[in-house]
């Protein structure tokens, strides 16, 4: 009876540990993460993120270097298009459901409600080489340009090309986010059933 006793205390110790571990690490992602952010390019990306967090205690920047991937980005390219020419039909049959839209309409509205930006300048140009599948592309990300406008100190431009494949991206901006809250807007988009459907068609395209 006294060894069952000390098992139980030592399981009792260990659940308690791992649920204060839990605790602290949600109390630390309720913590604000402050954020300025500049992006440009996509072949190569370049750009750098300045992050400050735990009410100053923590700084430190990431930098984004395209420049050293230009030439290995450029070697693949040729090849990358081939290979995406046979994986882009199912992508983009994903975004002839109206549903996934709209899903993926809502979720890019709630990043932006929970990234609460102080400051943002955006400029996107992106086709995908059929104006069908573009106009599919562009009911997400239009209601998208619409609702960034309404933001203070937001300067925002996001054109569809009808004609050719293209993506010209920058962006530049200041956000003050909590990492819980985009934490759980992504667990919610992940596990909902609209985005559970669609990764079971993507595999199964794949196979």
């Amino acid at each position: 009876m006294a060894g069952m006793g000390a098992v139980f205390a030592l399981i009792g110790a260990v659940v308690g540990a791992l649920l204060f571990l839990l605790l602290l690490l949600l109390l630390l992602l309720a913590v604000p993460l402050e954020l300025a952010f500049r992006f440009e390019g996509i072949e190569p990306l370049k750009g750098q993120v300045a992050l400050r967090w735990l009410f100053g205690l923590v700084r430190f920047r990431i930098s984004v270097p395209g420049a050293g991937r230009r030439r290995h980005g450029q070697r693949e390219r040729q090849s990358g298009r081939q290979s995406g020419r046979e994986g882009r039909p199912n992508v983009l049959a994903l975004l002839r459901e109206a549903e996934l839209r709209q899903r993926c309409r809502r979720l890019l509205s709630d990043v932006m409600a929970a990234a609460h930006l102080s400051e943002l300048r955006l400029r996107v140009r992106l086709g995908l080489g059929d104006p069908a599948d573009t106009g599919r592309l562009w009911a997400i990300l239009g209601p998208l340009s619409v609702l960034a406008r309404r933001l203070g100190n937001a300067d925002v431009r996001i054109e569809p090309a009808f004609m050719e494949p293209v993506l010209e991206f920058q962006a530049q901006g200041r956000s003050r986010l909590i990492p819980l809250q985009l934490l759980a807007l992504a667990i919610g988009f992940v596990l909902s059933p609209v985005s559970i459907r669609a990764w079971r068609t993507l595999r199964g395209s794949h196979a």
